[in-house]
């Protein structure tokens, strides 16, 4: 979450936290850092986040955006305590001191408290008229669909504006339990950096309780508290953002006037805000979630999209063969891999695995495609094709990462199978005899180190023998007893469905693990390719 602090020509002082990726700044009510000046156009500038960096640009405005005095004209680079000019305010990025948390070893004792889970107000008086508006306008501000940065940024100012108070604060708890500002708004003539005792912050929460504290310098327990003292506050109160379920964070307002005490009336002003704050605050949060979420089901439906089209739209046909291959993805993309290329009237066939799953698997995945497309072309040998891969792809894949690879080259007349292997599971192939034999020669995988040597193997296939290739999310797949399918079973299940075509012993293959995983979820993508020799007289010419 990054944070600014934004220091309006005025003197007015408010925080700002986000995690949006975008954060426009300008007049217009519902950016999310909102500078209302007449020299500052309505859409002045946005706050950006790229490769975990923040940028600033211009986004055409009258007169200006400046950087640390700086007038810029193209995007620029922020770092933490960065000034960012726009009119006569000023915007520091990631500011070394704004609100802190001044520890102490005791919450002193509240002049007055609400429970929150069970309001009970302190008298039974009716509340000015202006409260009861300022309640209503922040209940309609609240419906309003503006961002939660704006909003908290309002809310405070008309809480500041209507009960006197000089600052105010609106903290979250982040997923540790930590107290971090959302929104922060000081108009107080002392500068001094805003801080909140951790001790009354600490008990609001723990307590579920609105605290007001009268008169910090005529109450004998506080001006015990050494840290409360530092603050040099007059009255304060903090409130728990209590949505009825959970605790969200706190409201903290204080006021260092000598002529102004918070009272009941105020402790109940702020204590009815509290659970309508945070709802909208979660509210907000799911909506950021679901949003999200929305973003990156999007780009996986494309990502998918476009991992489908760098498989074969058709595998080709082959005079005296049958030929059939599938790929399952266990997530939305995969780091599984098959091809089948024409290569001079033979064929090359290709299965790899990526290490790892999801988009980063997949994005190797992609890598390899295109570096086996052009090295294939003009590399007829499959273990120099390897190598070459191999180099191609050893900066590519990155540290911790690698490439399991398997290629041959088949000659449709005579049979003869030319192959290479980069550390992936050795393909079966099923004699005329029915004894299924491992294809056992292999190298180190892609992508691990360089000037790797591979060496060539080679086979045959007679009219009858099936050759198949498969990796690993086959034979690992796992059932509910937490047994693995296996390579005995794999075997077991292609000697039985050996007398039919390519496309039924694929799909015995796939049925077989289904029935065995017993509806678990898969654990890893799925590639199968088979490979039949049938009748050499088989009318389906090579295409």
């Amino acid at each position: 979450m990054a944070s600014f602090l934004v220091i309006l020509g005025s003197g007015e002082q408010k925080l700002v936290s986000s995690q949006k990726k975008t954060l426009h700044i300008g007049r217009l009510p519902e950016s999310e850092i909102c500078v209302d000046e007449p020299v500052v156009s309505r859409r002045h500038a946005e706050i950006f986040r790229s490769d975990n960096a923040y940028f600033v640009k211009d986004t055409g405005s009258r007169n200006g955006t400046l950087v640390n005095g700086d007038r810029i004209s193209q995007p620029t680079r922020l770092a933490p305590g960065d000034v960012v000019g726009v009119g006569n305010s000023r915007i520091v990025f990631e500011p070394s001191e704004s609100v802190s948390f001044l520890k102490d070893r005791g919450a002193a004792e509240p002049t007055s408290a609400i429970s929150l889970s069970a309001p009970t107000p302190p008298k039974q008086t009716m509340a000015p008229m202006v409260l009861l508006e300022t309640v209503a306008e922040i209940a309609r501000e609240i419906v309003r669909d503006k961002p939660i940065e704006g909003l908290l940024d309002s809310i405070l100012e008309m809480c500041v504006d209507k009960t006197g108070a000089e600052r105010a604060a609106i903290m979250l708890l982040d997923e540790a339990g930590k107290l971090s500002p959302q929104a922060y708004l000081s108009r107080a003539r002392l500068h001094s950096k805003f801080a909140i005792s951790s001790s009354i912050a600490r008990k609001a929460i723990e307590e579920n309780q609105a605290i007001l504290i009268k008169d910090v310098a005529g109450d004998d327990n506080i001006r015990m508290s050494e840290s409360i003292a530092s603050l040099k506050i007059r009255s304060a109160i903090c409130t728990p953002l209590w949505n009825g379920e959970r605790t969200v964070g706190v409201m903290y307002v204080d006021t260092t006037k000598p002529d102004r005490q918070f009272g009941e009336l105020d402790l109940l002003f702020f204590s009815s805000l509290s659970g309508m704050i945070a709802e909208k605050i979660q509210n907000a949060m799911l909506e950021d979630i679901a949003r999200e979420k929305r973003r990156l089901d999007a780009e996986l439906e494309i990502a998918t999209e476009i991992q489908n089209r760098l498989f074969p739209a058709e595998i080709p046909k082959v005079k005296g063969y049958d030929l059939s291959a599938f790929n399952r993805s266990c997530t939305e993309v995969g780091g599984d891999y098959f091809d089948i290329i024409a290569v001079d009237g033979r064929i090359g066939i290709a299965i790899a695995d990526v290490a790892g799953k999801g988009i980063g698997a997949a994005m190797l995945m992609s890598n390899l495609q295109a570096v086996l497309h052009v090295r294939s072309a003009d590399t007829p040998d499959p273990a120099e094709l390897l190598k070459r891969m191999n180099f191609d792809l050893l900066k590519r894949v990155g540290e911790g990462r690698f490439i399991t690879f398997f290629y041959l080259i088949l000659e449709p007349e005579s049979g003869k199978i030319r192959y290479s292997n980069a550390g992936h599971n050795p393909p079966y192939r099923l004699g005329k005899d029915g004894k299924i034999t491992a294809l056992e020669v292999s190298g180190m995988p892609l992508g691990i180190l360089p000037d790797i040597g591979y060496e060539n193997s080679e086979t045959g296939l007679d009219p009858g023998e099936v050759l198949l290739l498969y990796s690993d999310g086959i034979s690992e797949c796992m059932n509910k007893a937490g047994d693995l399918f296996g390579e005995d079973s794999l075997q077991e299940v292609l000697t039985q469905s050996a007398h039919g075509d390519a496309h039924s012993i694929r799909g015995a293959i796939f049925s077989a693990v289904d029935t065995f995983r017993e509806n678990e979820p898969y654990s890893d993508d799925m590639t199968l390719i088979v490979l039949k020799r049938s009748d050499p007289t088989s009318e389906a010419p090579f295409s």
